[in-house]
């Protein structure tokens, strides 16, 4: 175990501040592989030194997307460990590098997805940034955020879930008339997880979402 420790650190530290970057993937299952034998307690740590690194933003990309592969390989696992993880790299998605904002909101959709149908209380951090960010993001980052808010919303109770669903669809049914055709996918994507959330009203899906939805994407052909 010594020198399995002692390798990995040489390895991480050598790799999380490089621009190696056929080497940094294998350095992130590395963790999340040591995360799962160990217990994530064990990784926390080093984690915690990662992701808040000033010498480097590919070490807190690094550092973060380490949170991301240990909640895809975790699943449900997390939830003991669920807001130290979100604790950890809440603060990227203030980070003035996009990149590490793009991470971050992909490594909180992953955490979200791997707890739900729990774990809301640990997100309420992360909450307002999101919203900050919506409102004033564009592009690749605009779409990781959307991406979160469709895996964080599920989790809350109904009356939470409505609110917070009128709320990001006023962003959504405005890039349902962007050219980018990924972006289009998340938005619908982020659409059927809202109105598929207890609490959301028929009625306001039917009057608020479907006349542009289908301005937007009803295609008619002779």
């Amino acid at each position: 175990f010594l020198l399995f420790h002692a390798v990995g650190g040489m390895l991480t530290r050598r790799v999380c501040c490089a621009p190696a970057y056929l080497l940094l993937p294998c350095l992130q299952r590395y963790c999340s592989v040591v995360a799962s034998a160990l217990g994530i307690p064990a990784l926390l740590p080093f984690l915690k030194a990662v992701c808040l690194s000033k010498k480097s933003w590919q070490a807190r990309h690094t550092g973060i997307k380490i949170v991301q592969q240990i909640a895809i390989l975790m699943g449900c696992a997390v939830l003991p460990h669920l807001k130290a993880l979100v604790d950890i790299i809440k603060h990227g998605l203030k980070d003035e590098n996009q990149k590490v904002k793009t991470i971050t909101s992909l490594s909180l959709a992953a955490l979200a997805e791997a707890a739900s149908p729990y774990g809301i209380e640990s997100f309420d951090d992360v909450l307002e940034p999101l919203w900050r960010g919506i409102r004033s993001l564009r592009g690749k980052v605009l779409a990781a955020f959307l991406k979160c808010i469709g895996f964080i919303i599920p989790l809350m109770d109904a009356e939470h879930a409505f609110y917070y669903t009128r709320e990001v669809m006023v962003v959504l049914k405005r890039e349902f008339q962007t050219p980018d055709e990924e972006m289009k996918k998340i938005v619908l994507k982020v659409v059927q997880q809202c109105v598929g959330t207890e609490g959301v009203e028929p009625e306001y899906i039917k009057t608020e979402v479907l006349p542009e939805f289908f301005r937007c994407f009803w295609q008619r052909r002779m």
